[in-house]
């Protein structure tokens, strides 16, 4: 007959095998990160699709230029819905097809997209005609654009260096991709007891960041300014959150995510924008099936209808 004592212990034992078993290795969650940002750098082609849901407060816009602020003002409140190729071989192809439908509108704007043999071809409604695209050769551009896995691979790299483990979270073991392929789910969540953490964390990796997209030549000096001090104004609120599935080649296939933030000096309205993106046919041969339009308005066109600057101003 089993004793009380020898039952309280083996209970004991038990109880400590299940919470030492069920201890997150953080750590290790994030080393599993980091490798998949790494990964993403061999990625060469790739089909994606995704959408994303925009609800941005006006105080947001203050201060940008008038153009700018119409373009914003329309986006404020809308959803887009995204899907296309991608090639960073020589010579780099995309083709993408958006849709933008804004809050109330009976239907979405439609704006396709393709970048081929150097040239890209936008097709904008209030610019071009309903068979006319807009045309913008890239030049030396087009070398910046192989380098897009590199660069986005160093830029999150960054960013993740030195995250605390602890805002990380593994997903459940059972966890897929929606074609039915395992998968591991990351998730990192800002909550009210880590958001100060993680906004002082961000602001002093920000710098380090802008530096490798002006190292890269996609920014500016100027241009990098005013995203520091843009961003400085934007605090992350709770319950943000970005979650990733990672294939079992190290791929990140899905993202989610949920951002929330205010703007310092607004009127302490919450914006949020949330999105989806999913990646398939990694490394495949692309099917393209957007060829060059045939009717095209050069930019040399649109900026002849710009008013030009008076003598004397900048």
């Amino acid at each position: 007959m089993f004793k009380p004592r020898t039952i309280f212990c083996a209970a004991l034992i038990s109880c400590t095998v299940l919470l030492t078993s069920a201890c997150t290795d953080h750590q290790q969650v994030k080393q599993d990160l980091v490798q998949a940002v790494a990964k993403q750098e061999q990625i060469q082609s790739y089909r994606y699709a995704g959408e994303a849901e925009l609800k941005l407060d006006a105080s947001l816009f203050s201060g940008s230029q008038p153009v700018t602020a119409a373009l914003l003002g329309l986006v404020k409140e809308s959803k887009f819905e995204y899907s296309g190729l991608v090639s960073l071989a020589d010579p780099v192809r995309m083709e993408a097809s958006v849709k933008l439908t804004p809050k109330g509108a009976a239907s979405p704007i439609e704006l396709p997209f393709l970048l081929k043999d150097n040239k890209m071809y936008l097709q904008m409604p209030a610019i071009t005609k309903a068979d006319e695209y807009l045309m913008l050769p890239l030049d030396k551009q087009a070398d910046k654009l192989k380098n897009t896995g590199r660069l986005s691979a160093s830029i999150i790299g960054k960013l993740l260096e030195g995250v605390d483990p602890n805002w990380l979270e593994p997903g459940s073991k059972d966890e897929k991709l929606a074609e039915g392929e395992p998968a591991k789910r990351i998730t990192l969540t800002v909550t009210d007891k880590n958001k100060q953490d993680m906004a002082k964390y961000f602001a002093a990796a920000l710098p380090s960041v802008l530096n490798e997209l002006m190292t890269s030549g996609l920014s500016g000096t100027g241009q990098s300014e005013e995203w520091k001090k843009s961003l400085e104004r934007i605090k992350i609120e709770a319950p943000t959150t970005l979650s990733i599935l990672i294939d079992n080649q190290g791929f990140i296939r899905e993202q989610t995510g949920k951002l929330y933030f205010s703007v310092e000096g607004g009127n302490d309205a919450k914006n949020s924008v949330e999105w989806t993106y999913k990646v398939q046919e990694i490394n495949q041969t692309p099917a393209f099936t957007k060829e060059a339009p045939k009717q095209v308005k050069h930019a040399e066109d649109i900026l002849r209808l710009l008013p030009k600057p008076q003598a004397g101003k900048k």
